[in-house]
């Protein structure tokens, strides 16, 4: 037997030879391939949104290291985002970490080589920014730039992250500074603040850190209601078109570390006003919701309103960075009258003290630098306008204090009320003005005496126009929308036609010196605004001390 299986196991091995050689697997069958070796890429980069990503691999090869010789692809999160030997990209994803790979090809056998490495996303915003709200090809969108080092715009960037759009009818971009991981302000406030975008009579609510958008997308009128019991709460007619954010209480914590945080959030909803009281950290936020007119259910409040008073709070050893709000001062397009509310109700101005303004709406309006003075804005039917200063004595009482046509402005202009002088900037076609509200009480009305600035002077043709302002919490510092689109109302083509300009502003003379012009950066500007991540009155901390702005 033993003899026998080693017969077996012989004739075996023979077997396995002749069908080896059978294969044609000799060494002269044998044929070297070109091994291919990969450097010049890191395991790891660390990149925030909107950072530049650029590597230059270095390809060695046994055999031949021709690039020509090979296909390349970048894949990043499973995404192709080069077909190209060097990579050069803009980070354009959200934070985290993405798997990625660099794949080499051999055209002349197919062989593929792998390189593996991370690419580590931060937020790159969670700090400053200046932020577009503008109308793209007929959608709302959103661009914006880092102002913590030098950068890239991010431009209409939100659709493109986010996979749906704002909206079609953009609006209004606002912030709530709060922050605050308590269930009892959700949604007004998480944990990182909040961006507000109003597009088509809605709130979009954006995380202030990430951008993200909630998981919560909407601000919606229950969110005014809490816990009700039966009857059903009344929010019929719920339709957000404006909404103001008024910093109470801002102060460093006498108990412990941190800060005391409180916030007046009124918004002009159906003709309605819908308000809130926030106070993450120490005391109950409250909330008021469908508050009509003093002057009949049927009166409508115009889309907008403002505090008639912002005294700042005295600097004592708790550093107050908060302001004594006046009252919230509306206006009911219905009855052409001014009212003052005081936590969502209205409180009826007599015709006596302050006169009726039929067929009127209230499209801007301001405390102002002058004691017990306000400015407001009217338009009238046929659009023309009229300058308003409404003066407050004691016990809410209100006196007219002066009026006046509204000159060179139009239904189309925007406002901003200085805190520190008695001049309003407004903008008026391609130019911007500058006006000493003090003059409505002498009736002189803005003029061409009183323009600041024109585009023109800045290289820009006559369809260019000015569609939105902003001055930054120091007032060293004015920011202008202006679109180049001319008569197309809805931002479209392929090329964005929106542009930035940031002016250096001295308080003192109002003297404006042009800083950087950011062109085609967006549609049509609607809103321009600074995103600041955290509340610093005028932009200055430790009890005024510090200057934080950097536009």
């Amino acid at each position: 037997m033993k003899f026998k299986n080693i017969i077996l196991l012989i004739t075996g091995a023979l077997l396995i030879c002749s069908c080896y050689k059978d294969l044609g697997t000799s060494e002269k069958d044998y044929k070297e391939i070109n091994e291919l070796n990969i450097e010049g890429i890191e395991t790891i980069y660390l990149k925030d949104v909107d950072d530049s990503l650029k590597i230059t691999p270095k390809l060695t090869g046994t055999q031949y290291s021709d690039t020509s010789k090979f296909t390349y692809e970048w894949e990043i999160d499973n995404k192709i985002v080069s077909t190209k030997i060097n990579l050069g990209i803009l980070i354009d994803f959200l934070p985290g970490n993405k798997v990625s790979r660099f794949i080499v090809k051999d055209k002349e056998n197919g062989i593929k080589k792998y390189f593996r490495f991370d690419v580590n996303v931060s937020s790159s915003t969670a700090g400053n920014l200046i932020m577009v709200l503008s109308k793209t090809r007929g959608k709302a969108e959103l661009s914006y730039l880092r102002l913590d080092k030098p950068s890239n715009w991010a431009v209409n960037y939100f659709e493109d992250r986010y996979g749906h759009p704002l909206g079609t009818n953009p609006q209004q971009l606002g912030f709530m500074l709060l922050e605050s991981a308590s269930a009892k302000t959700y949604p007004f406030v998480n944990s990182f603040g909040r961006i507000l975008v109003l597009a088509d009579d809605q709130v979009r609510l954006l995380d202030k850190s990430s951008l993200n958008p909630d998981a919560t997308p909407y601000l919606t009128g229950e969110a005014y209601t809490g816990i009700s019991s039966y009857p059903p709460a009344d929010i019929s007619g719920y339709k957000p078109e404006f909404f103001s954010e008024g910093i109470y209480i801002w102060r460093s914590n006498a108990y412990g570390t941190g800060f005391q945080k409180m916030n007046y959030f009124n918004m002009i909803s159906g003709g309605a006003i819908y308000f809130a009281t926030l106070a993450p950290s120490v005391w109950s936020p409250g909330f008021y919701f469908n508050k009509k007119s003093v002057y009949g259910t049927n009166g409508y409040f115009s889309a907008f309103g403002y505090y008639d008073d912002m005294i700042p709070t005295a600097n004592n050893n708790l550093f107050q960075h908060g302001y004594t709000l006046g009252n919230f001062m509306v206006f009911d397009k219905v009855y052409g009258r001014f009212a003052y509310s005081s936590y969502g109700t209205s409180y009826n101005i007599p015709v006596t003290d302050v006169k009726a303004y039929p067929g009127c709406d209230l499209i801007y309006g301001s405390a102002t630098s002058q004691a017990g003075t306000s400015f407001a804005v009217l338009k009238e039917s046929n659009d023309a306008l009229k300058l308003v200063l409404l003066g407050k004595l004691a016990s809410n009482k209100y006196t007219l204090t002066g009026e006046v046509s509204g000159g060179t402005a139009n239904a189309a202009s925007r406002f901003y009320n200085m805190k520190t002088s008695p001049y309003v900037f407004l903008t008026s076609g391609n130019k911007l003005y500058k006006y000493n509200i003090l003059d409505i009480k002498s009736s002189r009305a803005p003029n061409n005496d009183n323009v600041a600035i024109s585009l023109s002077d800045y290289g820009y043709t006559a369809d260019a126009v000015i569609t939105s302002i902003c001055v930054s919490r120091t007032e060293m510092t004015l920011i202008l929308g202006v679109s180049r689109y001319g008569t197309d109302k809805q931002g479209t083509g392929t090329e964005n036609k929106g542009d930035i300009l940031v002016f250096n502003l001295d308080k003192t003379t109002l003297e404006l010196t042009l800083n950087k012009k950011h062109q085609s950066i967006s549609g049509i500007p609607v809103d321009v605004q600074i995103k600041y991540q955290t509340h610093w009155r005028d932009g200055r901390s430790n009890g005024g001390v510090t200057l934080l702005d950097n536009i």
